[in-house]
């Protein structure tokens, strides 16, 4: 459990680099997930984060939800991007510190799909960080690279999922070289090209 803790902060630690690297006339560019932008990219993985105290504190789905809508409707509702890294600091810091809590991770979340262990949850958590890492850095032209242990531990799910497009979630997986670079196998099989 103690290494779940330590990539969900590595990947948390990865994406915030990210964000501080925004440049203002950078929020409008396009990402390599589907047809979203910097912003919407954001956005994305804000609102994912809202909802990990919620959930991580036993609340049912529902009330999660309530608690979510409550707090988004608290913002300021500006797209600039002084907001939004304003917001991530916000979620970022309650996300981490919902998960940090003692036994937060032998504890069971409510989801879509029903009753979830938390650390099956925070797993996926730690996937959507680092593969969004990546959409982010090469949206931004960041030049820092991801740490191997994390991609590697994504890397393992992906190759337990098998094609992730069946999901309806992905696009179908990019065609990459067997010996290339293991990031790029990765967001290969998310059908994000490495190129």
């Amino acid at each position: 459990m103690d290494d779940l803790l330590v990539l969900f902060r590595t990947g948390m630690r990865e994406f915030t680099e990210r964000v501080d690297a925004i440049e203002a006339d950078r929020w409008a560019a396009p990402t390599p997930c589907r047809d979203w932008t910097v912003t919407e990219l954001v956005k994305h993985v804000v609102d994912e984060h809202r909802w990990v105290p919620p959930l991580i504190h036993g609340h049912d789905l529902e009330t999660a939800g309530r608690i979510v809508e409550g707090e988004a409707a608290g913002r300021s509702g500006g797209d600039g991007g002084l907001d939004l890294k304003l917001e991530w600091d916000d979620v970022s810091t309650a996300s981490l510190q919902a998960v940090g809590e003692p036994d937060a991770l032998q504890r069971t979340v409510s989801l879509s799909r029903g009753p979830t262990p938390a650390s099956e949850y925070l797993s996926e958590m730690i996937f959507d960080l680092v593969v969004h890492s990546w959409d982010l850095g090469r949206a931004i032209d960041y030049p820092g690279e991801l740490p191997e242990d994390a991609v590697a531990f994504v890397w393992h799910s992906v190759e337990q999922f098998g094609d992730l497009s069946s999901t309806g979630m992905f696009a179908a997986p990019v065609d990459v070289p067997r010996e290339a670079p293991l990031i790029d196998r990765l967001v290969a099989a998310t059908g994000r090209d490495p190129a």
